[in-house]
């Protein structure tokens, strides 16, 4: 565990999502008083809801670069409660327009050899990550110049997923399933920094789910920060900010030392009184989250990805803020718990199932996998449109807030994540990209960041 801070401090976190209680986990065990607000639940986007007679794990649905949560579960001194299991099937089946292709390319598929020369041009990479996604960006940092020079030397000239992909010359079936990882980012191939085409590379087999299903990290986050005296206070909507002052609704008023926001940085703003702008061309992409309880188990594998015919496509009608012929659509599938997620433009579109591109997307999901009919058999339904992901988040519901250019995109770009002196930030929205590794590796950076400020 690190040092304490050099004194005790009323630390108030604006929003209780993952990010929010990583850090006030690590913040109390440096014997911090720390409050979380949280306007809905704990959990932010991972919650669990309940479907006909089954129960299912909204938000993140993979667990990748597991050593980040060990970093993180060294920094507060705990053992992992997670229990991961790999996940069958790795990164699962893409069905690119020019054929399926599982990622990892298992030894017996054609693809094979050029799958292996990719992940060997990725590979020198692959022990400066953790420390890519863990180290604030300091040009004094030896972790962060060595992380840098090793990216550097991978990614070459070509600053975008786009170009480092149209450089290497893959088979066009590998190319096209490599690009639909830029979506980690909630960007198209175009617009995404390069890494995110290494991400197959890196990540390969390497995709885990805790054996409780993915509640189990928000009930592990919660536990650590109630055994160091954390509050969390759900329900509490935060109205306005002024310095270190929070109004919330009701009328009361709390002062802190030191607030932290884990909510999106336009919200923030507007809390602040501040007047800004996210138009829908300035967004990363938002989604319709359909979780379907079946009355038999799928005839499906674990994890299904069905990329975009046309990237270019694609890229233009979410930059219109309109809804592209075909989209990214990920299928999970257990048992009898189904959850489709399709990719949409964030604009809090009110896209119901009955909506005519949902169900023309539906179609083609089932057509695709060959289960035409599958959807209607089910037995109970969730949908989380675009309206649930804009409620208490980024306009329009984007899913990783501002759709950072290329260039500012990724670990290497010094986040703002001190405001003022009296106000950071931490989160998707601030440390750009998705998925729990960087909600974690962006905690423990305002973590560190905050030590040697104090």
């Amino acid at each position: 565990m690190d040092r304490p801070l050099k004194a005790t401090l009323d630390v108030g976190i604006l929003g209780g999502g993952l990010a929010g209680l990583a850090l006030a986990a690590l913040l109390a065990g440096r014997g911090q008083r720390v409050t979380v607000y949280e306007r809905d639940r704990a959990g932010g986007k991972l919650r669990r809801e309940r479907v006909g007679d089954l129960d299912f794990d909204t938000g993140p649905s993979l667990f990748t670069f597991p050593d980040v949560w060990r970093t993180y579960l060294r920094r507060l001194g705990e053992v992992d409660p997670l229990h991961l299991e790999p996940l069958a099937g790795g990164l699962g089946i893409h069905h690119t327009p020019y054929g399926a292709v599982p990622l990892p390319v298992p030894p017996d598929h054609g693809l094979h050899a050029a799958w292996e020369s990719y992940r060997a041009r990725v590979q020198p990479l692959a022990p400066h990550i953790v420390p890519l996604l863990t180290t604030p960006p300091w040009l004094t940092d030896p972790a962060f110049l060595r992380a840098s020079r090793a990216l550097f030397a991978v990614t070459g000239p070509h600053p975008t997923t786009e170009g480092w992909i149209h450089a290497r010359r893959f088979p066009r079936v590998l190319a096209h399933a490599i690009r639909t990882h830029a979506l980690n980012a909630g960007l198209s191939p175009a617009d995404a920094p390069a890494l995110y085409a290494l991400i197959p590379a890196l990540v390969g087999a390497e995709v885990y789910r805790p054996a409780g299903g993915m509640g189990t990290l928000l009930d592990a986050l919660l536990g650590f920060s109630t055994a160091r005296g954390v509050t969390v206070r759900e329900g509490q909507e935060v109205l306005r900010l002024e310095d270190t002052t929070i109004r919330l609704g009701g009328g009361e008023t709390v002062r802190h030392d030191l607030l932290v926001s884990a909510i999106d940085p336009y919200r923030l703003a507007g809390l602040r009184g501040l007047r800004v702008t996210s138009p829908p061309s300035r967004r990363t992409v938002s989604g319709l989250a359909i979780y379907a309880a079946l009355p038999e188990p799928a005839p499906l594998p674990v994890t299904s990805v069905i990329p975009p015919s046309n990237f270019q496509t694609f890229r233009a009608a979410l930059r219109a803020g309109a809804l592209p012929p075909d989209t990214l659509a990920l299928v999970h599938a257990e048992n009898r718990k189904l959850a489709v997620l399709l990719t949409t433009p964030a604009t809090a579109r009110p896209l119901e199932l009955d909506h005519p591109w949902v169900r023309a997307q539906l179609g083609r999901v089932e057509r695709v996998l060959g289960v035409p009919g599958l959807l209607a058999t089910a037995t109970d339904f969730l949908a989380l449109t675009p309206e649930h992901y804009a409620a208490g988040g980024h306009p329009g519901g984007a899913i990783y807030g501002a759709a950072l250019p290329f260039w500012r995109g990724g670990p290497l770009h010094p986040q703002p994540y001190r405001l003022t002196p009296q106000l950071w930030q931490v989160g998707t929205g601030v440390h750009p990209g998705g998925g729990i590794p960087a909600i974690l590796g962006g905690a423990l950076m305002v973590d560190r960041l905050l030590t040697q400020h104090r």
